[in-house]
């Protein structure tokens, strides 16, 4: 509808301006015939509304051309109020389904093999470490965490519901020297949204089954690493719940930190990034208060850019600043984990740990 308006539109947009031409060429032409001396050219300006309406009397011969002259004077101004009364219509009329109905295409994601290497400390700096965010499948992370070579390392997988983005499996464990993963813990994502946490053995009875936070749920000591696959790509609020493994302190092994609320600030000047505040029962201590922070994220594929928190993700730790140092792409990304895999371990003593 709003399509065909617009033609219409157009049209007497058209018929206005013929008959205004028209009418100019009529005026010209009574004008002669009233001043012979005129020059010849037709490009020669009269006022065509005293020729049609302005002169007392008038010769036999002037009277059709003047009544010929009203009639395209009154045709090119009923086509432009035809017009206006018809543009104040165009604005309410819905858009055309064609326009409307194509949906929007799957959000822009990294591609497989894709490396992403972040600095993880406190705020002030003190007691870095290397995290490696890894893509090895379009649902599947691994990520390594190493303080210094030649010293323990931790190595977590998780798998992802495409989904919702949240992580149905994790198995958290050491890395070894074969580069390989050294599994010593499973949690897993219950239809009934539980948290079945396994220790030692996937098929073992569950150690823990607390209640999952609210969706999508994050696990905090993971680094936001779930969003490198299902961050936020568009400039508005959300909320996610958080989990978090504590296992230097009391049970439970997991805790339930509950939601997390991250409010839109603002975009870039260049539109590459997100800035939100991040507040919520998940970031509330009885004792500190409000121990949120700012989260930067990358507007294309969503990944952390920056994450400044009150709140510690590990123990040791007095509160978590997470800054992005690299991301390589696709084969690039996977000759970069490949690569700091190997070199974590290489000319290493007989028995480091």
């Amino acid at each position: 509808m709003a399509t065909a308006l617009s033609i219409v539109l157009g049209l007497l947009a058209i018929a206005a301006l013929v008959a205004w031409i028209m009418a100019i060429r009529l005026s010209y032409r009574i004008e002669r015939l009233r001043n012979p001396s005129l020059p010849n050219p037709r490009l020669v300006y009269t006022n065509i509304f005293a020729t049609a309406f302005g002169a007392d009397e008038i010769t036999s011969a002037e009277k059709p051309l003047q009544q010929k002259l009203r009639f395209r004077l009154f045709a090119a101004l009923a086509c432009l109020l035809v017009m206006a009364s018809l543009s104040f219509a165009l604005p309410l009329l819905p858009a055309d389904k064609t326009a409307t109905a194509t949906p929007p295409g799957p959000p822009p994601v990294h591609a497989v093999g894709t490396t992403l290497t972040y600095i993880r400390s406190n705020q002030n700096g003190s007691k870095p470490e290397h995290i490696l965010i890894h893509i090895p499948a379009p649902n599947t992370l691994h990520v390594a965490k190493m303080v210094a070579p030649c010293t323990d390392a931790a190595y977590v997988t998780a798998t992802l519901d495409p989904a919702t983005g949240e992580a149905t499996t994790l198995i958290g464990g050491r890395l070894q020297k074969d580069a390989t993963q050294l599994p010593q813990a499973f949690l897993t994502l219950d239809p009934a949204r539980k948290l079945a946490v396994r220790i030692g053995d996937p098929a073992a009875d569950p150690a823990e089954a607390p209640d999952a936070p609210p969706a999508p749920w994050r696990m905090y000591d993971f680094d936001l690493a779930e969003l490198a696959l299902a961050g936020p790509r568009e400039p508005k609020s959300f909320t996610f719940g958080l989990a978090l493994a504590w296992p230097d302190g009391p049970p439970p092994l997991v805790r339930i930190l509950g939601q997390a609320e991250a409010k839109f600030l603002y975009s870039s000047e260049s539109g590459a990034r997100h800035h939100f505040t991040i507040t919520g029962p998940a970031f509330n201590d009885p004792n500190l208060g409000d121990r949120g922070g700012e989260l930067i994220t990358d507007s294309r594929f969503g990944h952390v850019i920056q994450a400044r928190f009150g709140r510690p993700n590990h123990s040791g730790y007095d509160n978590f600043l997470l800054k992005l140092a690299s991301v390589a792409e696709g084969p690039g990304g996977e000759a970069a984990w490949r690569n700091a895999i190997a070199v974590h371990w290489k000319d290493c003593p007989a028995d480091p740990r």
